[in-house]
């Protein structure tokens, strides 16, 4: 995605204070930190628990150890071929849906499961094992590796597993990054990293052999003198949302400031006093002047509205350059950059020269 940073976007990122990475939540990448690398490898029991033992908050009580030493399963569905997917995770960390499904190839394929998909499968709510289900996929994240001695996995009424090595007393079907990248967390490059907010403006697309494999002649030739389809890739920005965006980062309490290169006029351009002849024509003449050599216009003539409420519409609509033509201008204009307060009366060739440079 092409994201522009901005407070109210609806699209969340993270990135590192230095701008080096940054990334959508969705698909942001972060460094697993090893949690007790040095406790020695104990071996795994099935040990009596008292029933009340149902939540990751109850077995943080009991046991007087943070989230990251227990292990947690979150249950998925194929909402077409109503397989469940069993997500393994560190106690301290969410499952990013998004990750799983392309690391199933199930993208948009997945439904988080119901107490009728939990029955299905032998078990209930907090009862669901880290292995051992029947006709299920399980999908480890790597973070199972930064642990030694897990708590829990088998949980059952009065009984739950500690001392759980991932590798040795279970494996997944599945080990990948499928983790939500949170504020806190480290890049890879071990940066803290920062969220943000953004508004989406554009896309990258994967097309893959989608088209290119049913079009004609959308072929080249390899290394081995074979010929094959394009492998293809699309970009699109949204021209509406592009505005939005420059409006929402360039602005002040008065209106729009709109960049140079993008605005939709360079100058706006004020009459005053209209109705004295002379300034009218003096008015027309520079609109025309800046016309001639390439400059966009927008032209106030208006005769029957007041001097403020021309400079608030003026500050309002936001275009780069004002340029006032009044009885105290004479042959000059007054020039105002919209970007600052500060006016200065100088004749039309030195603004033209200003607004070029």
């Amino acid at each position: 995605e092409f994201v522009v940073e901005s407070p109210i976007g609806e699209t969340k990122f993270l990135t590192t204070s230095d701008g080096f990475y940054a990334a959508h939540q969705d698909v942001a990448k972060f460094k697993r930190d090893m949690v007790n690398e040095n406790e020695p490898i104990m071996s795994m029991k099935i040990i009596q628990q008292p029933q009340w033992i149902k939540t990751m908050e109850d077995n943080i009580k009991h046991y007087k150890k943070p989230k990251s030493y227990f292990l947690k399963n979150v249950v998925y569905k194929n909402r077409i071929t109503k397989d469940i997917i069993i997500a393994v995770i560190r106690g301290d960390l969410e499952v990013n849906k998004m990750k799983l499904e392309h690391v199933l190839n199930l993208v948009g394929q997945l439904n988080e499961a119901s107490l009728d998909d939990l029955l299905r499968i032998g078990t209930k709510p907090g009862y669901v094992h880290s292995w051992g289900h029947k006709n299920v996929t399980y999908v480890a994240d790597i973070s199972l590796k930064t642990v030694t001695n897990f708590i829990g996995g088998q949980k059952e009424d009065e009984t739950d597993s500690i001392n759980v090595n991932y590798g040795r007393d279970f494996k997944c079907d599945y080990e990948d990054d499928i983790a939500l990248a949170q504020p806190g967390h480290l890049s890879e490059s071990g940066k803290e990293l920062i969220l943000k907010r953004g508004i989406e403006v554009g896309n990258i697309f994967q097309l893959g052999y989608h088209y290119s494999k049913k079009m004609k002649d959308a072929t080249f030739t390899n290394f081995d003198g074979q010929l094959k389809p394009y492998y293809m890739g699309c970009y699109g920005i949204g021209i509406g949302r592009t505005m939005a965006a420059i409006v929402e980062v360039h602005n002040d309490k008065n209106g729009i400031i709109w960049p140079q290169n993008i605005a939709p006029y360079q100058v706006h351009l004020i009459g005053l006093d209209l109705q004295n002849d002379a300034i009218q024509k003096q008015a027309v003449k520079i609109y025309h002047n800046l016309l001639e050599k390439g400059i966009e216009v927008l032209f106030d003539d208006r005769i029957d509205i007041r001097a403020g409420q021309k400079f608030a519409e003026a500050d309002l609509i936001g275009i780069p350059w004002r340029l006032l033509v009044s009885t105290k201008t004479g042959e000059n204009v007054e020039l105002k950059k919209r970007s600052e307060t500060k006016t200065e009366v100088i004749s039309i060739e030195e603004t033209i020269k200003l607004i070029n440079q």
